[in-house]
Parts: C-alpha cells; sequence; structure tokens
C-alpha cells in the first residue's frame, strides 16, 4: 500500500478494530509474463514475485473473508480491481468459501455509494 492507503488503513482500524480477526498484507495473486517463466535462480524466483498483482488486505472474521482494496479518493476503476482481484484469488486460491469485496476509501466521490452496491462491494469512506 501506497502511504495515503496505510494512512486510511490505519484509520479503518482505529475505528473499527474488532473488524477482522486475521489480515494479511500485499497477498500476490494472477500470472507472471511468459518471459519470468523459466527463471529459476533465487533473485529470478524474487522478481518474479513483482510481476503479480497484490491484493492490499485479505481479512478474516470467525468465517468469512474479505478481499480488501485501500484506496485514496477510490473512484470506479477501484470497483473494476476488485472484481478481477476476486476472480484471480478464487482460481488461484480456490478458497471454498464466498469471498465479499470491500474497498476502503477517505473521500465518497460522486456515484461510488451506489456503484459498489450495485456490484455487492462493501463500502467504507473513513
Amino acid at each position: 500500500m501506497k502511504p495515503n492507503d496505510v494512512a486510511i488503513w490505519e484509520r479503518f482500524i482505529e475505528k473499527y478494530p474488532d473488524a477482522y480477526d486475521t489480515v494479511q498484507y500485499d497477498v500476490a495473486i494472477g500470472d507472471i509474463p511468459a518471459f519470468m517463466e523459466q527463471t529459476s535462480s533465487p533473485q529470478g524466483q524474487a522478481m518474479r514475485e513483482l510481476y503479480r498483482l497484490k491484493i492490499d488486505v485479505l481479512a478474516t472474521k470467525a468465517n468469512a473473508l474479505d478481499l480488501i482494496e485501500v484506496k485514496h479518493e477510490a473512484g470506479a476503476s477501484s470497483i473494476g480491481q476488485l472484481i478481477g482481484y476476486v476472480e484471480l484469488y478464487k482460481r488461484d486460491f480456490d478458497p471454498g468459501k464466498p469471498i465479499q469485496p470491500v474497498l476502503i476509501t477517505n473521500i465518497l466521490r460522486p456515484n461510488m455509494d451506489y456503484l459498489t452496491a450495485q456490484q455487492g462491494v462493501k463500502l467504507f469512506v473513513v
């Protein structure tokens, strides 16, 4: 997460301290480019991870799994990112349970409450 995003996440945790039992940060998902697939050196293996997409926060509470993106002034593209990340996470990890996409931001931009509700994305503004 970028520094602005970290500040937003910290405000969220301060406001909702019991929201989650566990959290994982920067969870890697998705494919790597073909030119990196043959890399076998330790340095190359580390570089492979840099090419993968990263989920800001993967959080659990009881048996619920939330896939969270934290964005400064989140816009409509954040919703698409979340939906894509949910699909990649399901493909890569097969969690066997529903995943709730969650968007945490600092400013409620026009239309975001409507768009997130239409796409089943929980929205928090902190």
